[in-house]
């Protein structure tokens, strides 16, 4: 009889492009346990201390705290609901396989240059810094907040090695849509669905922790940073990009008043934020910065029209709009 195929009980995965090392997020419990998930035998990760199993399920590795998807089940889904009626999703491929540099949809399109832009400025200025820095041709990524994974699918073509991590696993907006990416790149980077504040990962193995246009979706700025910090290698960096910013905190706050009674008005929910809080200010980065982290701010040409619209809006009388900036964050000891 023939010896019957074990799966790999390592806390390491390589069944995807980035072998990526675990944690329970749980419990912070080592995760070395193995046992099949399917009658196929694929491996399922388990907790050694709680027992939480790390399953993956049409692609994407369920990594939640037990009882944490239920809990955020109904403003998971409000918010879902609202990015499908703004149309953020699609049933075409190509409109995946050309993000960020053009939307096909024509619904998005300037805050598509915005991204465009920002990520050109992080292939061309920040990334060749960080290989530098940590010896590395290709850098491990954490890609948190990757909505639909078009950052992690634009990573891997450029050969570095992305990890996406999500708690939305929507097949048009969420985790679910970089099976669109899969065929283009002939196999799949890892997609998590996780939290931010609770990440499935061993300390001290990434060389950058990006946080895509989605650093204001965390409730707890401070939480957020340190467990980002927990999982960088020596002399990684953290990027949050496409945040909004505002030199003042009423402006912010104006914002967020607007933007949920627009959301009201449109839509009949306002979880278009999922509960973060939605924008940052230099005293907030200035506050982040007691946890050990000194940031450097960049500030990406996006166009006369964009640079304009402060001016603009004190002529009408109107609040001041948001900036857009790159702030690069390092351990103060890395620095």
């Amino acid at each position: 009889m023939s010896a019957i195929a074990q799966p790999d009980c390592s806390n390491e995965l390589r069944d995807d492009l980035v072998p990526v090392a675990l944690r329970c997020p749980a419990c912070a419990g080592a995760v070395t346990d193995c046992v099949p998930a399917t009658n196929l035998g694929e491996c399922a990760p388990k907790c050694v201390r709680c027992g939480l199993r790390i399953g993956k399920f049409d692609g994407i590795r369920r990594a939640m705290r037990p009882g944490r998807a239920a809990r955020i089940e109904a403003s998971l889904s409000a918010y879902e609901k609202v990015r499908r009626l703004e149309g953020r999703c699609s049933e075409e491929r190509s409109f995946y396989l050309a993000l960020p540099w053009q939307d096909t949809s024509g619904l998005f399109t300037g805050q598509w240059k915005i991204r465009a832009r920002s990520f050109g400025f992080l292939l061309t200025h920040l990334f060749p810094e960080q290989m530098r820095r940590s010896r590395r041709r290709r850098l491990t990524t954490l890609d948190l907040g990757a909505g639909n994974c078009w950052m992690s699918y634009r990573l891997a073509l450029a050969g570095h090695a992305p990890v996406a991590v999500d708690i939305s696993v929507d097949a048009g907006d969420g985790l679910g849509a970089a099976r669109h990416f899969e065929s283009a790149l002939g196999a799949m980077f890892p997609r998590f669905q996780a939290d931010m504040d609770h990440l499935p990962f061993a300390a001290g193995q990434f060389d950058l922790a990006i946080f895509n246009a989605s650093f204001h979706y965390s409730p707890d700025y401070r939480r957020t940073i340190r467990e980002a910090l927990r999982v960088l290698a020596p002399h990684g960096a953290i990027l949050i990009v496409d945040s909004p910013t505002y030199r003042r905190e009423s402006d912010g706050q104006a914002m967020v008043r607007e933007k949920s009674a627009e959301f009201l008005r449109r839509f009949g929910t306002n979880e278009g934020a999922m509960g973060g809080q939605q924008y940052l200010t230099p005293k907030r980065l200035a506050d982040l910065e007691s946890l050990g982290i000194r940031w450097q701010r960049y500030s990406p040409w996006y166009g006369w029209r964009w640079a304009l619209r402060p001016l603009f809006a004190r002529i009408a009388g109107r609040r001041a709009p948001s900036r857009f900036h790159i702030y690069l964050g390092q351990a103060v000891a890395n620095a």
